[in-house]
């Protein structure tokens, strides 16, 4: 571990996970500066503004990045000429985790937030002693000295995370696990590639006995394990095959009863089955995976059920604010659907929503996006243009019939309307709440 004592570090960004990160270091002895663009207060901490820090730079130890700092910032490109050492937030934390403590990893472009927090569920409820963390809830530099001889950290891990300044090495863990990859934060990638390969770094230097999940396809004789052909569901019956039945000693096939489930079954199979094969590893039952899985709570805002209401459900999936969430939506609700998107367009076309818009019976657009959104999705369904968001919800319910559901998937920033897509995800479960 790197001597931090008397060391004087800056911390970039003054987030939740820059704040963490000062926090930690003040505890431990460091000289901490932290900035950001706007001034706000650390107590320990000295303040200073971004703009200042090339002419800060001869003073510091150390340089340590928050996740939404781009490593191409000018000041990181200086502060790398003159051989300071710069590390990321979640780089530097983990590598001060104690080796005792075993490690499950999750990324993926959608659903990660899912699978961490149903695979810390599944194994508190099974006895074991989980530690969410990462880019859900607590930062990781916040969890550090909270760890246990017998802690797992379930971290979710995103793009930003995975990026290495301080060390090549990759970053070890019992269980990775990559769900997906799909086109996103490309303002701070140069192109898809980029952005794929360091999602993709998940598995890199992969250990015998690391347990590898993936979403995506591998090359044939890789040791990673297969989403959807390695462990699948066949209708509700979860089972596996001879390789991962190999791995997973311990696995049992059973079904699995939507009823008994607070998660939409059918839009969270690959999430279930992720999470499955992370407590597998833990050694944990499939008995007791499978009610852990029914006793979960679902996340707000991710494809979360919010109601019913004269045989119409109700689902929020505020946190939808790219196309390729409402695509993943689209392509696992298998029901008749009344879309709601839009808010601030995020510059990505909808285009390639269109050909899975089978189930969609009708569209409804509305704020700042939705002239856009109804151009390129022209005749794949009726489609309405209204300015704000409960005219949308109006709207959708006035086109909807019994069986229908009304799936709130904007495709784009709560910005237009709301501070954070929380609060749309609020107005829209209240708007629900008082039809019941």
């Amino acid at each position: 571990m790197i001597k931090l004592k008397n060391k004087k570090i800056l911390v970039c960004g003054a987030g939740k996970s820059g704040k963490a990160m000062a926090n930690f270091l003040l505890k431990k002895g460091s000289r901490v500066m932290i900035s950001d663009i706007k001034k706000t207060k650390v107590p320990g901490a000295e303040f200073i503004l971004q703009s200042e820090i090339p002419e800060r730079l001869a003073e510091i130890n150390m340089m340590i990045l928050s996740p939404g700092i781009n490593p191409k910032s000018e000041f990181v490109h200086a502060a790398k000429q003159k051989k300071i050492p710069v590390a990321g937030e979640f780089e530097f934390a983990y590598s001060i985790i104690p080796s005792y403590v075993k490690k499950i990893l999750i990324t993926g472009t959608n659903g990660k937030s899912t699978v961490t927090a149903l695979t810390a569920s599944v194994l508190s409820s099974a006895g074991k002693s989980a530690v969410p963390g990462g880019n859900i809830g607590i930062p990781l530099a916040g969890l550090l000295g909270k760890f246990k001889k017998n802690s797992i950290l379930v971290a979710e891990v995103s793009s930003y995370n995975l990026e290495k300044h301080l060390s090549r090495k990759a970053f070890k863990a019992d269980v990775r696990i990559l769900l997906n990859i799909d086109n996103d934060h490309l303002s701070r990638y140069k192109n898809m590639e980029e952005y794929a390969a360091v999602k993709k770094s998940i598995f890199a230097e992969l250990r015998r006995d690391d347990i590898a999940v993936s979403g995506i396809a591998y090359r044939e004789g890789s040791q990673i394990i297969k989403l959807g052909k390695d462990i699948y569901f066949k209708g509700a019956k979860m089972c596996f095959s001879a390789k991962a039945a190999k791995k997973f000693s311990g696995a049992e096939e059973l079904v699995y009863d939507a009823d008994k489930m607070k998660l939409i079954f059918e839009a969270n199979k690959t999430n279930i089955l992720a999470a499955a094969a992370a407590a597998l590893a833990m050694n944990v039952s499939s008995e007791k995976i499978r009610r852990g899985v029914y006793h979960f709570i679902p996340l707000n805002n991710r494809l979360e059920y919010s109601g019913k209401y004269r045989g119409r459900i109700f689902i929020n999936d505020s946190k939808a604010t790219n196309v390729s969430s409402v695509m993943f939506a689209l392509k696992n609700i298998n029901r008749p659907l009344i879309l709601i998107m839009g808010g601030r367009d995020k510059g990505s076309p909808y285009k390639p929503l269109a050909k899975h818009m089978k189930n969609v019976k009708a569209l409804v657009a509305y704020g700042e996006s939705a002239e856009k959104i109804a151009k390129e999705l022209s005749g794949k369904t009726e489609t309405s243009v209204v300015k704000k968001f409960t005219d949308a919800c109006a709207a959708a319910l006035k086109k909807s019939s019994q069986g229908d559901t009304i799936l709130l998937s904007p495709g784009g920033s709560s910005f237009d309307q709301f501070s954070n897509f929380e609060e749309r995800g609020k107005v829209f479960k209240k708007w629900v709440k008082n039809l019941t």
